[in-house]
């Protein structure tokens, strides 16, 4: 029987088709991460104190020509109030009352030990910022400080529920009218929403845009990831399927050089989402997926679009050829029908996997964000350490390659988590200092590969009229395990090492199941649920399978 996969493989080709469509969609992760950690720097909170309306810059010029310190030091010494220790409000939101003081008296005040006879008030007036860090940034100009100060965390929170909006919404859409259409749709109105969230008066006009954005970007990035894959020859695929997120990693030097050169934040902001209208445009130059064209019987686009390929590759196909495929495929006069949830609950076979795999995500991400958020701050530049946390990434995403391509996508996946959760238990005992951060550092590293893995391996187990939808799906589940978090972390707080005592064993348990998910490495792309469910019926893979598919089967 022919399949996509032997004309990929023995007439198609990898070749200047792929690469064209990849230089265009594999924009869509690089904007993707910029979009997401953004807020690193556009809400950056810096070092913040009340202002003091009737204390002119010049007398504080002035004294600085005869002291030791600079005048944002003597400003900041002066408005910040020293409390009892019993006094668990933030000094940082309250001030003097300096009514009728200016300022000579209250330096001289301060010097003598009289400051703190004065009565401490609520600012009033207004809001200073320190810019030696963040220049420009949304929480200095909304003031989003002291009882504003949880605003920033509620607007990243919405972000994130825009990508569990995207995860299915774009997921199922692409499934029901197309890759294209819909990575066309993410990218306009991402690259619009993004510039109105540049141009918003408020937070909330903010809050929704963003929101919006969020939901548009991560479909986007969602798209571009089951195309790449589905027009990828099977020897290829694991590349294709990674290379994305290498792209992805490249955000965090890309955004952090942008923020660093660009000194205001809605200047960044739009920078950030403009390229998405381009990228709209550029949907013209790409070719609908034939796998997907072929599930809904879209005959002779589907041969316009293998054939296309084939002509740009270089190479010679036969009208028999593509005929025979779609002969032997058995398209229906109606497609394959558009997969719904319902065919997944109805197969048992299916639901299995895809229960196991919803799991394995939200582990994924569970595991992966925990231990972001419980390593200690490297004590540097803001800049330099946010490129330090994207080039972790990079040797994990080639590990991940490798892995698969040698031991397959089942074994490689299984034992990069349960060597992370190794890792986690470890780290209990480990001793404080750089054997403690080393030891957790492999848990981060072991994580992020198999994260990468797992989109592999999810892409190749479900069917192409449910293949978009499932990946979303599996998707959301990632987005609640990294929600999850950062609330484990808490439990600390009862129990020191309880938190790494969660993440080690729900990643050895998800590292478990894995080995009861069938393993792909070298098997066609199903095509139907039935080729999903035969998955797990096919012997024992060949370990040159990905580079030998096929071999024998004359198309």
């Amino acid at each position: 029987m022919v399949n996509f996969d032997d004309i990929l493989k023995h007439n198609v080709k990898f070749g200047s088709f792929q690469i064209r469509t990849y230089a265009i969609i594999f924009i869509s992760p690089l904007l993707v991460g910029c979009t997401t950690f953004l807020q690193v720097f556009i809400a950056g909170v810096g070092d913040h104190w009340c202002q003091i309306p009737q204390w002119d810059q010049r007398d504080c010029d002035r004294l600085v020509g005869f002291k030791n310190e600079t005048c944002e030091d003597i400003l900041k010494s002066l408005s910040t109030p020293s409390l009892p220790l019993d006094d668990d409000r933030d000094p940082q939101c309250l001030t003097y009352n300096f009514t009728g003081i200016d300022l000579e008296q209250a330096y001289s005040d301060r010097n003598n030990g009289l400051l703190s006879s004065y009565d401490v008030t609520e600012c009033n007036e207004g809001m200073v910022f320190d810019r030696s860090v963040y220049r420009s940034t949304m929480t200095e100009d909304w003031e989003l400080v002291c009882e504003q100060s949880l605003v920033p965390n509620l607007l990243q929170s919405l972000y994130m529920a825009g990508f569990l909006l995207g995860c299915l919404l774009f997921g199922w859409l692409a499934d029901k009218i197309g890759r294209l259409k819909t990575f066309a749709i993410c990218n306009l109105v991402a690259g619009l929403c993004g510039v109105s969230c540049a141009l918003a008066p408020g937070v909330i006009f903010y809050g929704i845009f963003r929101f919006i954005t969020a939901s548009t970007t991560y479909g986007s990035a969602l798209v571009a990831f089951i195309l790449a894959t589905e027009i990828a020859t099977p020897e290829m695929r694991v590349f294709a399927g990674v290379a994305i997120w290498y792209y992805y990693s490249a955000a965090y030097f890309v955004l952090s050089a942008a923020a660093k050169l660009i000194p205001n934040w809605r200047l960044l902001l739009a920078l950030v989402s403009v390229p998405y209208l381009p990228l709209f445009f550029c949907v013209m130059f790409l070719t609908e997926s034939p796998r997907w064209l072929l599930t809904k019987n879209k005959i002779e686009e589907t041969k316009k679009a293998i054939q296309k390929m084939a002509n740009v590759n270089g190479n010679d196909l036969s009208e028999d050829v593509i005929s025979k495929l779609i002969e032997e495929n058995d398209v229906t006069e109606s497609g394959t029908p558009q997969g719904t949830f319902v065919d997944i609950i109805r197969n048992p076979v299916l639901f299995l996997y895809f229960i196991n795999l919803a799991y394995n995500w939200f582990v994924q991400s569970f595991l992966y964000f925990g231990l972001s958020l419980g390593t200690s701050s490297l004590g540097m530049n803001v800049y330099i350490a946010f490129c330090i946390s994207g080039a972790v990434e990079i040797p994990a995403y080639t590990i991940s390659i490798f892995s698969m391509k040698l031991f397959g996508r089942r074994a490689s996946t299984g034992f990069l988590m349960i060597l992370a959760g190794i890792s986690c238990f470890a780290t209990i005992f480990a001793p404080l200092g750089p054997i403690r951060v080393a030891v957790a550092m492999v848990g981060k590293f072991a994580i992020t590969a198999s994260f990468s893995n797992i989109y592999i391996h999810t892409a190749e187990i479900f069917p192409t009229p449910l293949r978009a939808l499932c990946v979303g799906s599996c998707s959301v589940a990632a987005r609640i395990g990294g929600l999850v978090a950062p609330m484990i972390l808490v439990l600390r707080e009862l129990w020191e090492p309880l938190p790494l005592l969660l993440f080690a064993s729900s990643s050895i348990l998800a590292g478990l199941l894995v080995f009861f998910l069938p393993e792909t490495k070298g098997k066609p792309m199903p095509a139907t649920i039935q080729d999903s469910v035969n998955l797990g019926k096919v012997g024992r893979c060949d370990p040159n399978a990905d580079d030998e598919l096929e071999k024998d089967v004359v198309v």
